[in-house]
């Protein structure tokens, strides 16, 4: 876990921190960075949007729930006030074969506290790992998966708008599909993965952190 850093808002939204909160994709796993740290997801994002790395309080936990973010993550985050919040979780709650409604809750809570928060929040996809095509497995099995794939991304869809917060389909990330853009695991994005889902995820903050923040519920 990334040192906490507090990100107070300037004058501008887009001045504030990121908080990012997931599992490994959120974490960086499998992206290393020149100074022996990871690079991944959030930290290319800040790079892009100029952000400072110090900025960026990142509590991604490789094979996090949904549930343990909300229970151990969040709290660790409440006290923050940033511009940007970033969810990348939901492959572990598909492997252990939680059905999709039982996130719901956590979902209300992480994306409510974000938008109470008066930041623009983003959810990632639950991304469909090569290693599903790989390993021998049956049909029926393999297709109860993306089933699971599928309706936890819709709950995340439906929890993020009823909170005013984005997620990324997955047709918006074309190169997720090709193998190269994965680690030697088939279940981690690589660099080249996870410098495409910043760049998508770049050309959806950009705007809206340039607009005026909306003030929050309450």
């Amino acid at each position: 876990m990334q040192e906490t850093v507090t990100a107070p808002h300037g004058g501008q939204r887009g001045r504030g921190g990121l908080v990012v909160l997931g599992d490994g994709l959120a974490e960086g796993r499998d992206d290393p960075a020149p100074d022996g740290g990871r690079a991944g997801w959030a930290v290319r994002l800040a790079g892009l949007l100029d952000l400072p790395r110090d900025r960026v309080a990142g509590f991604g936990a490789a094979g996090a729930t949904i549930a343990e973010v909300a229970r151990v993550q969040l709290p660790a985050a409440r006290e923050l006030r940033p511009a940007l919040v970033l969810l990348g979780c939901g492959l572990r709650d598909v492997v252990n074969g939680v059905p999709a409604d039982d996130p719901r809750d956590h979902l209300e809570e992480i994306f409510g506290w974000a938008r109470s928060a008066g930041a623009v929040a983003i959810a990632a996809p639950v991304l469909r790992p090569p290693l599903l095509t790989r390993t021998i497995v049956s049909e029926s099995r393999r297709n109860a998966t993306l089933d699971r794939i599928h309706a936890l991304n819709a709950g995340l869809r439906e929890s993020a708008r009823a909170h005013g917060a984005r997620f990324i389909e997955p047709e918006m990330l074309p190169r997720l599909g090709d193998g190269s853009a994965w680690s030697f695991d088939g279940i981690h994005p690589n660099a080249a993965g996870h410098a495409h889902l910043a760049e998508v995820t770049a050309e959806i903050a950009r705007p809206l952190l340039q607009a005026p923040a909306a003030p929050a519920p309450g």
